[in-house]
């Protein structure tokens, strides 16, 4: 490499590595205390043979908190689409829509969420929060809701607003956990700290762990509010949004990347491993035309809708800059799980973007190549991950001094990328957070079912210098490239 290109590939590290310092991970929930007025603590219930009943949890005694508590069912949780009554697990009263109105008004405390939950989604988006009220619930003393995420009721729900009203209690602390992280929310501490009439409040994510400490003493009352990402029906004004200096960051190393012709001189893309769960639809089956296997179209734009937390910020400052974004699935064509040796994968195996989930009930065996070739059909074969292609490196290394490999006296090195094969910058690892499967039968000693894995990422395309226009001349939608059609 002359001093020309290694400065040139310095500079462009340089921009990507401002990109990654600029995407670090916030915490994926929002809450505090919120100002009410007193009537914002009323609510009315049907207690049954007696009537409906009202309740102050403003100023509401041991013996009204026991009656409400009483004329509550017991919670139950969902598992696999199934609601699971298990007091084991979870210990607590519920009250659902229909038995009880509640006088609070969630509006306001609904845009002091949205610009923390909708971090990253652009002002001109067709989405905007909705919430709807889902339930009543009570927490006596003894309850608890060990550690497990939210059952989404729809593809556009994206978390869950708790609300936490302030009656006496001590214990029944919220603790959430994310990407191997943990953080605890203790309402009872919110509350007493305020001398005027307030709610606690939490808002996270769908995929964020979560789980309600045994409850002490008192009464634990809460409404929560499923949040969903809805349909924006009137038309909006264009507005502008003051950037904050890390999303500025991001932006500025992007024009610089894109203003510099040796960066993906023939086009290609940006990839960043996602850092929430997305609900994916079950693999897309090819459609026979002409003779010929062809995937229908892609249906993962409604994943790229629901991006959240800095996924979302990757793909609105992308697309403000004139990039089009996409998520993808990326597949090996040979993986180590594979009948194959090591020499085999590091070799011929490929790195695949798909549009989709891959079908693969037309593969009956990987022994003909028709897996390997089944997954290069239906994709676009990318350069493959210099951090994945390492550890394989490594991994050979260490089976061949140790003599598991079958051809030890032949030392594999690690290809340079062909030229057919598009090239990819990833800014950030990809994670398993989105990992999906598809079955095929496999032949072996007898015919067993198989896998084969892909894990989905969020891809940035970047069109060759020629096709890179400047900002203002940028559609949302993005720019073409003159990378294959079928990207």
């Amino acid at each position: 490499m002359s001093g020309s290109q290694s400065s040139h590939a310095t500079d462009i590290e340089a921009q990507l590595q401002v990109l990654r310092s600029s995407l670090t991970v916030q915490v994926p929930y929002t809450g505090g205390v919120y100002p009410v007025k007193a009537e914002d603590l009323i609510i009315y219930y049907d207690s049954g043979e007696n009537g409906s009943r009202r309740i102050d949890l403003g100023k509401a005694t041991e013996d009204d908190l026991a009656n409400l508590t009483a004329t509550c069912q017991k919670a139950t949780f969902g598992v696999g689409g199934a609601d699971i009554l298990d007091e084991s697990y979870r210990k607590a009263g519920k009250m659902d829509l229909g038995k009880f109105a509640a006088c609070f008004d969630v509006s306001g405390l609904l845009e002091t969420v949205v610009p923390e939950i909708l971090q990253g989604q652009s002002i001109n988006d067709d989405k905007f929060l909705k919430a709807e009220l889902y339930r009543l619930n009570v927490y006596g003393p003894g309850s608890f809701f060990k550690a497990h995420k939210d059952t989404p009721r729809s593809e556009d729900m994206i978390g869950s607003l708790v609300v936490v009203f302030p009656t006496i209690h001590a214990g029944g602390t919220l603790t959430l956990e994310h990407n191997g992280k943990s953080w605890v929310f203790d309402s009872a501490a919110e509350l007493a700290s305020s001398n005027t009439p307030s709610l606690a409040y939490i808002a996270f994510y769908s995929d964020v762990t979560h789980a309600v400490d045994p409850v002490q003493t008192g009464y634990r009352v809460t409404l929560t509010y499923n949040l969903f990402l809805a349909d924006r029906h009137t038309a909006t004004s264009p507005g502008q949004r003051h950037l904050p200096a890390p999303e500025q960051a991001f932006e500025d190393a992007m024009h610089t990347l894109l203003a510099s012709p040796t960066f993906l001189p023939t086009g290609g893309f940006l990839a960043f491993g996602l850092t929430h769960q997305y609900p994916f639809p079950a693999p897309a089956k090819p459609e026979r035309v002409n003779r010929k296997l062809v995937m229908p179209p892609t249906r993962l734009g409604s994943v790229l809708r629901l991006l959240k937390g800095s996924d979302a910020r990757i793909r609105t400052l992308s697309e403000h800059v004139g990039l089009s974004t996409h998520v993808k699935v990326l597949y090996e064509s040979v993986s180590e799980s594979s009948r194959y040796g090591l020499e085999y994968v590091i070799k011929d195996g490929k790195d695949v973007l798909a549009d989709d989930v891959l079908s693969m009930d037309h593969v009956y065996d990987e022994g003909d190549f028709s897996l390997k070739n089944a997954i290069e059909g239906f994709g676009l074969v990318v350069q493959r991950r210099p951090e994945h292609m390492e550890e394989l490196q490594q991994k050979y290394t260490e089976y061949r001094e140790l003599g598991y490999l079958r051809h030890a006296e032949k030392m594999v090195e690690v290809k340079a990328p062909a030229g057919e094969e598009v090239p990819v910058h990833w800014v950030t690892k990809i994670t398993d957070l989105n990992r999906v499967d598809s079955s095929y039968l496999a032949y072996g000693n007898e015919a067993q079912i198989a896998y084969v894995y892909g894990n989905a990422a969020l891809f940035v395309q970047v069109p060759p210098p020629r096709g890179r226009r400047p900002r203002a001349r940028c559609a949302r939608s993005g720019v073409e490239g003159d990378i294959p059609d079928r990207i």
